[in-house]
Parts: structure tokens; sequence; C-alpha cells
């Protein structure tokens, strides 16, 4: 996603949270309590170069928060093949062939945490529907109560 204007239209009304996913590529739609939260992160203080937050307007829905689309521009290959328990897509899958070799599915996922460094917040380069948050990001977003976010450990 590119920095610019976004407008979303809500399919399911219901109470507001802080963190949802929007469409078919599961964009991160933040509250500015999420953003403000991250405040102070060497990605998110760095202007477009790694977390991105550019106001979203929610069509026809009266809403009390104010809404951001969080675009995550660092990708890491930091998948450990050999302890991680995953299925790729094959070169002659039927409904994604042009995914060949990329990540399919996790049963298990481990990260090698030399090749994440100090990072803390991203995704991982052949799986971009993951979004990968240091301990300190969770810690940071439960301090202040967000509503929404659901965490599954990764080694």
């Amino acid at each position: 996603m590119e920095p610019g204007n976004y407008t979303l239209s809500v399919k399911r009304c219901g109470k507001e949270v802080d963190y949802s996913l929007a469409g078919y590529a599961s964009v991160p739609v933040v509250s500015a309590k999420f953003r403000d939260a991250l405040l102070g992160l060497p990605e998110v203080n760095q202007p477009y170069m790694n977390v991105v937050f550019e106001r979203v307007v929610i069509e026809e829905q009266d809403t009390a928060l104010e809404y951001f689309v969080m675009i995550v521009e660092t990708k890491k290959d930091c998948v450990d093949e050999v302890l991680s328990d995953c299925v790729l897509f094959e070169k002659d899958d039927l409904v994604r062939p042009d995914l060949a070799g990329q990540y399919r599915a996790f049963i298990k996922l481990i990260l090698d945490r030399e090749k994440v460094d100090s990072s803390h917040i991203f995704r991982l380069e052949k799986f971009l529907s993951a979004l990968i948050v240091s301990e300190e990001v969770k810690r940071r977003l439960d301090s202040v109560g967000i509503v929404g976010a659901v965490y599954d450990p990764v080694n």
C-alpha cells in the first residue's frame, strides 16, 4: 500500500475496536490509541520507512474513534524452516501456482532470531499476511487496553 487517503466501508456494524483487518489483503485498521502506543519505536518514528499510519475515513458510519490504516513495509526472510512446521504452495497448485515456493500455512512458526535482529514490527517475506510484533509492542498495546488485537506466540 502507498501513503495517501483511504476510505473504508463497514460490512458488519458493532462495537468499535482498536485493531481490525480490512479487505481481502487483511490490511490492519487501527485506532489513534493503538498508533500512539507505538510512538517512540524506531519503525514508527522513521516516517515512510517501516510502519506508516494513514488516516482512514469510515464511510456511512459514525465513529467515536479516529482510525488509520497501518502500512507495514518491512519484510524479513527469517523463518527457521528446519524447526518450523509449514506448508508451501506447489508449482502445480490449482488455485495459486503464482505463489509456488511461498508459505501457504504454518502449523508451528519458529523465527531465526539472528535474522529478526531488534525489529519490533514486520511481515514475513514469503507470507505477507503474517504481521509479527515484538514483546515490547505487545506490552505497549496491552498497557493501554487495546481491544481487538489477538496474538499467536512465535518462537
